[in-house]
């Protein structure tokens, strides 16, 4: 078996940015993030591996700006299920200013 990065983080923390961009993966770590463990089955073995892992992921709002006339959920294109798996969600918007913008730069 080859531990993934949940697992190697077991007691710690993984971070995990462009969590928006691995929808695929969003159901694979409910598992991990609910139970605490990723069970494995591969070539007629079974394990259950510990993932007692923090988990602190950074995600972008589809359209590329944050939309306050939707939900959290509609935003990030993720599902309730696995938004509901993080203690705390923070919402950093951006105020589009091209002027503040290019002097800032």
């Amino acid at each position: 078996f080859e531990a993934g990065a949940v697992v190697l983080g077991d007691g710690g923390v993984c971070c995990v940015d462009e969590f928006d961009k691995m929808t695929n993966q969003h159901q694979a770590l409910l598992e991990a993030m609910e139970q605490q463990s990723v069970s494995v089955s591969k070539a007629g073995l079974v394990a259950s591996l510990s993932a007692r892992t923090t988990i602190l992921a950074a995600a972008n709002p589809v359209a590329g700006q944050y939309n306050r006339a939707k939900t959290v959920n509609e935003n990030l294109k993720m599902t309730p299920a696995v938004l509901s798996r993080f203690d705390l969600l923070y919402i950093l918007v951006d105020r589009q200013d091209d002027g503040l913008d290019r002097h800032q730069t």
